[in-house]
């Protein structure tokens, strides 16, 4: 914009300054929307959804004289032509403008009937304008009695922005001169079909809006990437412009890109025989026909060649080249080839590349060139920061410099026999990702509702974890044929998960293969001591007396042995001592120091033993406070707390904590647990919270966060109910005030446990008398306990819980009351 039309403009503003004064407050400017909003005008279809600017109150906009720039003669209105919008729209991203301006232009096509979302053009270009109005703003086009349609003159006064940077347009247009039939442009023809066209021209079709081109244009550019292999989607581009290929075949379009022996893959070169289409706004090739493409080479100097055991060791960003056999391809949402796994004589590595994963098959020997990297998906990096874990070690950016194309199968000379239970206890900072190892374990395969996971379990049925997939458990299918098997499988750790209480690996089964496992290779007392003897004492040093409840016998159904006994010595019975109690052996810990405690076990004359040692420290003398105290402190305050550990919270890592005066959630570390169960008395070390979006229509949850426990008496201590509402319904429960902390209060209610939903959608419900609560929860497995209740009308306790902000309070069952005791909520314990 030139000085002269600035200063026009600040006359203006200047004059409307003066008659805002003058004539009092306007009204609040208009909330709007947006085209490429879901709340969106749709485009073919009539809509009785709000305009996207839905005004009741009519605004008039007072239009000053101003001196045209050129002639000084006075004009009504101070128009800015299309280009100039749209080069105005560049500041809008975020939001419009908040200034409205005057632009004039012939209306090129409506694509709302409802909503007046139209394009305009005037000799400069055109530009998408996001609903029309009456010049006062109280009029949507639909009522309008005479409004615009193709071939008419329009002036329009609209803000401006550019829709999430890829959207230029006029926002709101109000209608304030119209000249009918004044022009009507010429349609736009074609370019004659069979002709080579640059990108740009491809963007530059006169297609209207789901429009696709009856004959095929040729186009000649580079392949980005491919998006689908399955479909041959890609992304294209040339020096004047990149489009996206929502499908390809080969030259005639009798063979599918997935099909194809050869096909051209990132960094080819590629002629096209093609339609084009305008998809709602968006312009791609619709259906591809490859009639040349070449195989294009990088430089090769530029990359080391190297094994992929020092591939493994490089450092971030080296340029690497190796040679392995394809042992798996990976795949992400859609069963889109996502990747690889490399292996060759040293090792085996990830390479993630799409464009790879298509190309090749399994048991291709292929040489890559890639750059070395390290992946943590972004929302997971401070989690893995805190517990140490460095990423998925992969390649990444990879080109293909050659491919035997054959059957090949992976070396497996170097690979590590363990077991299932020895990958998932190696501490995460220890660098075993994308490592194959060899192990004997359990496939077992458990359908859900919309999905099936495959679980690569140990010989004792339960320690291991299901096989990561994007694809809902469909890209592993494969192992179906190994449900409920014993087999050799060939497994790695591909990556960890990383969440603020825990960092776990998720496994990615290589190759099974049935072997026809022999039980009788299992020694029974070994396998009795590692995986229930030792596993017993999760935590082995303690200040005071955990009373531990010791096995005294082992049996497995899955391996086909029973009675294995159990024996425990103490080297140091002052300090640790194992004595039988009402027919139950009792591990005790009586005094100060360290003991060494022996697992043996005996079956058929043969024995196994292994040793933990055991620490017993004095009983300090901490101070504490009362959980009442605790939940008067001050927000973001330190409080040290002594209570009795109740049952779990529900979908957040934690327990309540009880005494005789309150009850308080306490968020914690996964591996708190290990040290811990319900019952315990603890002093428990952390910050007083307060989980709330700042809302005044809700109060939140009250807290203690990052919970430590720098004390456990143990014991297995009833908790307090002393203090438990007795005197309430499921309907007053349903009435609570939001904005009143009821979060440290809990309910005694009598109510019908109801399961509620399926699939991707599932909760929990408490009813009574037609009043009916919902559970607080990610869905209904995380109270599966509660389903032997299911129907029943029973007494719970059921504390408030306000985890995410709503205007009303939901429930986290405690336990259910029973005329044998209480069922307690265990979930997190688990």
């Amino acid at each position: 914009m030139n000085f002269k039309r600035i200063t026009s403009l600040m006359l203006i503003l200047v004059m409307a300054i003066s008659m805002f004064a003058a004539c009092g407050p306007d009204v609040a400017p208009e909330a709007t929307t947006d085209a490429n909003n879901t709340s969106a005008p749709d485009v073919t279809v009539e809509s009785t959804d709000p305009a996207p600017d839905e005004t009741t109150d009519a605004v008039t906009d007072e239009v000053t004289d101003a001196p045209d720039e050129t002639t000084g003669e006075a004009v009504k209105y101070p128009t800015i032509t299309i280009a100039e919008a749209l080069a105005l729209c560049e500041q809008f991203v975020e939001s419009a403008s908040s200034e409205r301006y005057y632009i004039r232009g012939i209306v090129k096509e409506i694509q709302s009937e409802t909503f007046g979302q139209m394009i305009i053009e005037d000799a400069t270009g055109s530009i998408m304008v996001y609903g029309t109005y009456s010049e006062d703003g109280s009029i949507r086009y639909d009522a309008m009695t005479k409004k615009p349609v193709v071939g008419d003159e329009v002036l329009l006064h609209g803000t401006l922005q550019n829709y999430k940077g890829n959207t230029k347009e006029i926002q709101n247009g109000r209608l304030i001169e119209l000249k009918q039939n004044g022009y009507v442009p010429e349609t736009p023809k074609l370019p004659e079909f069979g002709k080579t066209l640059t990108i740009a021209e491809m963007l530059a079709l006169p297609l209207s809006s789901n429009q696709v081109t009856e004959g095929r244009y040729y186009v000649e550019a580079t392949v980005d990437s491919v998006t689908n292999a399955a479909y041959g989607a890609m992304y294209i581009s040339d020096k004047t412009g990149t489009i996206s290929v929502y499908n390809s075949k080969n030259a005639d379009g009798t063979v599918d890109y997935a099909a194809m022996a050869d096909k051209p893959v990132k960094g080819d070169t590629v002629k096209l025989y093609c339609t084009v289409q305008n998809f709602n706004g968006t312009f791609e090739i619709k259906s591809a026909y490859i009639v040349e493409f070449k195989h294009n080479t990088i430089d090769e100097s530029a990359y080391t060649a190297m094994s992929i055991a020092d591939a493994r060791k490089a450092a971030e960003g080296a340029k690497i080249k190796v040679e392995g056999v394809v042992a798996k391809i990976t795949y992400a949402t859609g069963m889109v080839p996502s990747g690889v796994i490399l292996v060759d004589a040293t090792g085996s590595i990830y390479v993630y590349d799409g464009d790879l994963a298509a190309s090749v098959s399994e048991g291709n020997k292929i040489t890559v060139a890639a750059e070395k990297t390290w992946w943590i998906l972004e929302t997971e990096q401070a989690n893995a920061q805190k517990f140490g874990y460095k990423g998925c070690n992969q390649l990444a950016n990879a080109w293909i410099l050659a491919n035997d194309k054959a059957k090949n199968d992976f070396d497996k000379t170097w690979i590590t026999t363990t077991t299932v239970k020895d990958i998932l206890d190696t501490p995460v900072t220890e660098d075993i990702s994308t490592v194959i190892y060899k192990v004997t374990a359990l496939i077992k395969e458990v359908p859900g509702s919309g999905f099936t996971n495959y679980y690569i379990n140990d010989l004792d049925g339960t320690t291991g974890t299901y096989s990561y997939s994007q694809c809902n458990g469909g890209d592993f299918e494969w192992l179906r044929a190994f449900d409920g098997k014993i087999c050799t499988v060939y497994v790695m750790a591909l990556n960890a998960k990383s969440t603020a209480s825990d960092c776990f690996w998720r496994f990615l089964p290589i190759a099974v293969f049935d072997e026809g496992f022999d039980k009788t290779s299992v020694n029974p007392a070994e396998f009795a001591v590692k995986y229930h003897g030792i596993p017993q004492f999760t935590a082995t040093t303690f200040t005071g007396d955990p009373a531990i409840e010791l096995l005294a016998t082992v049996s497995s159904d899955l391996l086909g042995f029973s009675g294995v006994k159990l024996s425990y010595t103490s080297d140091n019975t002052a300090v640790v001592s194992i004595s039988e109690e009402n027919g139950k052996l009792v591990l005790h810990c009586l005094g100060t120091g360290s003991a060494n405690v022996t697992v043996t076990a005996e079956y058929n004359g043969k024995s196994y033993s292994d040793t933990v040692k055991f620490t017993v420290n004095a009983s300090e003398n901490i101070e504490s406070i009362t959980v009442k105290e605790a939940i008067d402190a001050a927000l973001d305050s330190k409080v040290t707390v002594k209570g009795i550990v109740g049952p779990s919270l529900v979908n957040q890592s934690g327990f309540y904590l009880i005494d005789n005066t309150g009850i308080i959630a306490v968020l914690c570390d996964k591996a708190v647990f290990d040290g811990i169960e319900i019952g315990n008395e603890v002093v428990i070390e952390g910050k007083r919270f307060h989980k709330t979006k700042g809302g005044d229509t809700y109060f939140g949850q009250s807290a203690i966060d990052g919970g430590k426990v720098v004390a456990n008496y143990y014991g297995s201590h009833d908790y307090c109910t002393d203090f438990f509402v007795t005197d309430k319904s499921v309907a007053e429960f349903y009435a609570l005030d939001a904005k009143v902390d009821y979060s440290t209060t809990v309910f005694v209610l009598k109510a019908t446990v109801e399961f509620t939903g399926g699939g991707y959608s599932s909760g929990v419900s408490l009813a009574s008398g037609g009043d009916k609560i919902t559970l607080y929860c990610s869905g209904a497995g995380q109270y599966e306990w509660l389903r032997q209740f299911e129907g029943q009308e029973v007494t719970l306790e059921v504390a408030a819980c306000n985890w995410n902000s709503k205007t009303y309070w939901r429930g986290c069952v405690l336990a259910v009351r029973t005329a044998d005791g209480k069922v307690v909520n265990e979930l997190n314990f688990n």
